[in-house]
């Protein structure tokens, strides 16, 4: 309640004194009564509006709430004192008083108008009260000369009634052009604030109207100078006190569009019909009545004149309202396309078109005058979100940038981005998540700075379509990630095919050298012996399984590792040799090494080790502790190592020695596959005599070595303890020294070769089927 305030009683005090002053000066008149007792109940009314909300958010200065009471209080108390009689010095002070307080009070206003916050700072200048100084000293000076005349006797005071009215019109000119020179800076200094703008030109419009009317009905003796002119003066600043303190400064642009209008068409009717009636007095009825025909036809086309009179003759406005009923379309991609269809009437420069960009994903969307949407990849600088959320409305524009690019360096980056895109503002897009992009306006031939009511238009129309590129968006992502998966197939299935490739010229590879290795063991399997030797190890390499060989001292066991290698499938991985005998093989560093361990680069193949008895035990565990960790699942189609062995003697002695793991034994399983010797393999002879002499002739001569039948039958006789290492040594040597292209037995004699025939009960070491001696004995008999 206002009562309850302490500054409300003096001013309420003020007029009511002036009213009942006037009620005392003119007795018997209505007139002063109804301002001594209404003036002060609108004082009340006046007080109680303008009290702080108790909830919400305040946005006008407290100096600018004191001037709005200030201004309304100088308009009561001019009311009251104009109440009185005519011609008194005290009225003429208070009026004087009272018109005085209320054009300090509109440019006190104007000058607190507070920051809608953003970029852009108040700049002092706009702050100063400079103004309302100047003002106060041309209200002081009329206020004093009345007053003067009204405390001093007439024969004390030589000043000429006249000049009262003078100091009243001077006074009320002089502030009136003060008036319009304060909006004037204020308009220009402040034009690119949001909301700012829109109150400091309607504030110019209203105090360049009052102005405009004011002195040439003064000039016209239309009514008395000191009458129209303070009239004008207190209008005037609280028309400027409402635009600067209005709770929405939108109301400023709409009704100073319809006011401008009214004054334009209806101030030179007013004026005419004042001059008409005052110089035809006889016809000053008529004159009236076709003065009132045309104000109400004024007020009929109001609307229509007012209309060109908005910003950018409202195409903006009307753009962005088609761009809102366009975004209420169900499909997201339709509505937007619909919306950015209709906000391209805000631009009619050709490739000037609006856009909307999106954050996630990183695209930009926009329409064809055609009305297609267009879809490209493209990044908006960050820093777009991060100044935008600080602006009014959400709005970051580049005549904003523009005017800071001084003073702020590092708005210059974003401002050339704004320039090339040939953009006018960029309005976010939010969502509860944050940001989920923003329209970008474009310039166009636009030269007007934006004004509030399009900024919230616009901020209306994001919010409008945040859900819509909410949707949009992820179904945007949904297809990126599509087509990203589509390319990744692609890509993972070359890669496939690559790697198959590869895969399948390293398997060649390995293979070939496999085979080389079992391709004389293959070409010389004839013996029943050595073929059941050869269907064991061909078993064992088709179950997978570590197999343990049992070789006697010189046989050719790679061979044989070699058939296993084949046969299993890891036929297309490497085929590791590892000679135990070899010191080199005895490092434990060696066999722990990630990249140069035998088991690392036996990954997918096998690991063959000749003589495993050789390898110190510790080894022998470490790889029973590695075979152990390539049990589980495997991880790819890459088999863990296989494992081929030779030892030479049985295998529970060999533990018992302490030269053969029982750990490692253990993954062996069964008993050890039985490898012929040559003096088991009699059918065999023949067929490797005859290649290892081929071989060493196209070594040494460069042409195959045959033997004849002497040396043949020496040869065949001999037990070969050796195997086929003694058997390699003796073709060898043979081959050195032979003069001929046959080796004879003399060549044989030469070398010192004796023939040492096997015993009988040597003659078969590894027991052989039933079926296979029966027909073993039979081509015995047919010999």
């Amino acid at each position: 309640m206002p009562f309850r305030v302490r500054s409300f009683w003096l001013p309420a005090g003020v007029v009511a004194y002036v009213g009942f002053a006037a009620v005392e000066a003119r007795p018997g008149s209505a007139v002063p009564w109804i301002a001594a007792l209404v003036l002060p109940l609108l004082v009340a009314e006046v007080f109680r509006r303008t009290a702080l909300p108790k909830q919400g958010q305040d946005r006008t200065d407290p100096v600018a709430r004191s001037a709005l009471r200030a201004g309304f209080w100088g308009a009561a108390v001019w009311l009251a004192a104009r109440a009185g009689p005519a011609g008194r010095p005290a009225f003429d002070a208070a009026a004087n008083l009272g018109a005085g307080a209320a054009s300090i009070a509109g440019l006190v206003a104007l000058a607190r108008i507070a920051s809608p916050g953003g970029l852009l700072g108040v700049p002092p200048a706009t702050r100063s009260l400079d103004a309302a100084t100047f003002s106060g000293l041309l209200w002081g000076i009329a206020v004093a000369v009345p007053a003067t005349r009204a405390l001093f006797a007439p024969h004390r005071v030589r000043l000429d009634p006249l000049a009262i009215d003078y100091a009243t019109t001077t006074a009320g000119i002089g502030s009136l052009l003060v008036l319009v020179a304060a909006t004037w800076r204020l308009r220009t200094l402040r034009r690119l604030e949001i909301g700012v703008g829109d109150r400091a030109a309607g504030a110019l419009a209203l105090a360049m109207t009052a102005f405009l009317v004011a002195v040439p009905a003064a000039a016209l003796d239309v009514a008395p100078p000191d009458r129209v002119l303070p009239v004008a003066v207190i209008t005037a600043s609280l028309l400027c006190i409402w635009a600067a303190t209005t709770f929405e400064p939108t109301s400023v642009s709409s009704l100073l569009r319809g006011i401008l209008a009214v004054m334009i068409l209806g101030a030179p009717v007013t004026l005419g019909a004042g001059l008409l009636a005052r110089e035809l007095p006889a016809r000053a009825g008529a004159v009236v009545l076709v003065a009132c025909c045309l104000c109400v036809a004024i007020g009929l086309i109001a609307r229509a004149v007012a209309r060109p009179l908005g910003p950018e003759q409202s195409r903006w406005l009307d753009a962005i309202d088609a761009a809102s009923r366009g975004a209420l379309q169900p499909e997201p991609d339709a509505a937007i396309r619909a919306a950015l269809v209709a906000l391209g009437g805000t631009s009619q420069t050709p490739g000037s078109r609006p856009e909307l960009w999106r954050n996630d994903p990183k695209q930009v969307l926009s329409a064809d005058i055609a009305g297609y949407l267009h879809v490209q990849k493209a990044e908006a600088p960050e820093r777009i979100y991060e100044l935008a959320l600080g602006e009014p409305e959400r709005t970051l524009r580049a005549e904003t940038l523009r005017a800071l690019e001084v003073r702020r360096p590092d708005v210059r980056p974003l401002l050339a981005w704004f320039d090339n895109r040939r953009a006018f503002s960029a309005t976010l897009v939010l969502d509860e998540d944050g940001p989920l992009g923003f329209i970008l306006m474009p310039r166009g031939n636009r030269a007007a700075p934006m004004t509030l009511e399009e900024a919230r238009a616009v901020r209306m129309l994001a919010d409008r379509i945040s859900a819509l590129l909410a949707v949009s968006s992820a179904l945007a992502r949904s297809r990126e990630r599509e087509l990203e998966a589509i390319a990744r197939a692609d890509q993972l299935d070359d890669e496939r095919q690559r790697l198959e490739h590869i895969i399948a010229r390293e398997s060649a590879r390995h293979e070939q050298t496999a085979e080389r290795a079992a391709r004389a063991l293959r070409s010389t399997l004839y013996s029943p012996a050595a073929r059941l030797a050869s269907e064991q190890v061909t078993r064992l390499g088709r179950l997978n399984v570590p197999a343990l060989l049992a070789t006697p001292p010189g046989v050719d066991v790679f061979g044989w590792m070699a058939l296993v290698h084949l046969s299993s499938a890891r036929a297309g991985g490497q085929l590791i040799l590892v000679d135990a005998t070899s010191g080199a093989e005895h490092d434990p560093d060696r066999w722990q090494d990630p990249d140069r361990s035998p088991l690392r680069l036996a990954d997918g193949g096998t690991l063959a080790i000749a003589d495993l008895t050789a390898l110190p035990v510790a080894i022998q565990d470490y790889i029973s502790r590695s075979l152990s960790r390539f049990t589980g699942a495997a991880r790819s189609s890459v088999l863990p190592p296989g494992l081929i062995a030779s030892i030479g003697a049985p295998p529970a002695a060999l533990v018992e020695q302490g030269r053969l793991s029982a750990n490692l034994l253990r993954w062996f399983g069964e008993s050890p596959v039985a490898i012929p010797a040559l003096r088991e393999r009699p059918e065999d002879l023949r067929a490797l005599m005859l290649d290892g002499l081929a071989r060493a002739g196209l070594s040494i001569r460069g042409e195959p070595m045959g033997v004849d039948p002497g040396a043949m039958r020496l040869l065949m006789e001999h037990a070969w303890p050796g195997n086929d290492a003694e058997l390699a040594a003796v073709l060898l040597r043979a081959v050195q020294i032979a003069p001929g292209q046959a080796v004879s037995a003399a060549d044989l004699e030469a070398i010192g070769f004796r023939s040492e025939p096997s015993n009988a009960g040597e003659a078969t070491a590894t027991p052989l089927p039933t079926s296979m001696r029966r027909r073993a004995a039979g081509r015995g008999r047919r010999h």
